[in-house]
C-alpha cells in the first residue's frame, strides 16, 4: 500500500493509495477515506503452450509446437458521488492456462473482470469491464495455427494480448508465447539444440512457450504455462 498526503492548492488530485492483486479468483479492494475517483487496470491470463507431438514410432518424428496467446488489458477510470470509505471494488482474476502435456494442447488463460462496487451486501454499481485470457496453443504436426490473444472490452482503454506463434514442423524449436498486453513477456519455446524445455510466460498475462521437437530422453515434452492475470487499483482524492 502506498499512501500520500492531501494535495496542495496547486494540484487538484493526489494519489492516496495503490493496491496490487496477483492472486487469482474472487478478489476485492477496499476504498480508502477521502477517495474521489479510482483508476483501475486489469490483465487477463496467458494461455498455455502446446506439448510436443509425434508421428510414427521406431523412429518417431517429433514436431515443434506453438506458444499460447497473451492476456488482454483494460483500464477504467471510475468516479461517482456515491463512494464511501469501506466500500469495495470486486474482481475476478484469471489464472494462467496450463501448458499441454505430450500430444496435448495448452489450456486457455482465465478472464479477469471488474465486477461490482459494493457497500456491504448492497451493489452500488455493476460493471462490464473484461480483460480476456489468451487461447491455448493447439498441438499439431503439419498444419499449425496461431493462438490468439485475449480481447478486452468495457474500459476507457482496451488492448488485445499478443498472438502465440505457431509450431514450425518436424524437429524444430518450439515457438514463443504471445506477450500480455502492457504486461509480461511470452515464454520462450523449447530449443532442440540445447534440449531446453519450453518456458512459462511472465506475469501478468504472458503466454507459455511451445515444446520443441525433441528426439531425446529426459527432456520435458510439455508446453510452458501461461502467467496469471493481475489487478491494480489507484485511489485519488
Amino acid at each position: 500500500m502506498i499512501g500520500a498526503a492531501r494535495a496542495s492548492s496547486t494540484r487538484q488530485y493526489q494519489l492516496l493509495d495503490t493496491t496490487t492483486i496477483t492472486s487469482t479468483g474472487a478478489q476485492s479492494v477496499t476504498i480508502p477515506a477521502g477517495t474521489l475517483y479510482v483508476e483501475i487496470e486489469i490483465w487477463g491470463a496467458g494461455g498455455g503452450g502446446a506439448g510436443r507431438s509425434s508421428v510414427g514410432s521406431r523412429p518417431a518424428t517429433y514436431y515443434g509446437q506453438g506458444g499460447g496467446g497473451g492476456g488482454a488489458y483494460s483500464k477504467k477510470t471510475y468516479q461517482t458521488n456515491d463512494m464511501q470509505s469501506g466500500d469495495t471494488l470486486n474482481f475476478t482474476v484469471g489464472a494462467g492456462g496450463a501448458g499441454g502435456a505430450q500430444s496435448s494442447s495448452g489450456s486457455a488463460g482465465g478472464i479477469t473482470t471488474l465486477d461490482t462496487h459494493k457497500r456491504g451486501e448492497s451493489t452500488i454499481q455493476s460493471f462490464s469491464v473484461t480483460a480476456g485470457g489468451g487461447n491455448g496453443a493447439i498441438t499439431c504436426t503439419t498444419i499449425c495455427s496461431t493462438a490468439s490473444g485475449g480481447v478486452a472490452s468495457g474500459g476507457d482503454v482496451n488492448t488485445s494480448g499478443g498472438i502465440g506463434n505457431p509450431g514450425n514442423g518436424a524437429g524444430t524449436d518450439g515457438t514463443d508465447g504471445g506477450d500480455g498486453a502492457n504486461g509480461g513477456a511470452g515464454g520462450a519455446g523449447g530449443i532442440v539444440s540445447s534440449t531446453t524445455a519450453a518456458q512459462d510466460g511472465t506475469a501478468p498475462g504472458g503466454g507459455g512457450g511451445g515444446a520443441g521437437g525433441f528426439n531425446s530422453i529426459g527432456v520435458s515434452n510439455a508446453g510452458g504455462d501461461g502467467a496469471d492475470g493481475k489487478v491494480v487499483v489507484k485511489a485519488y482524492g
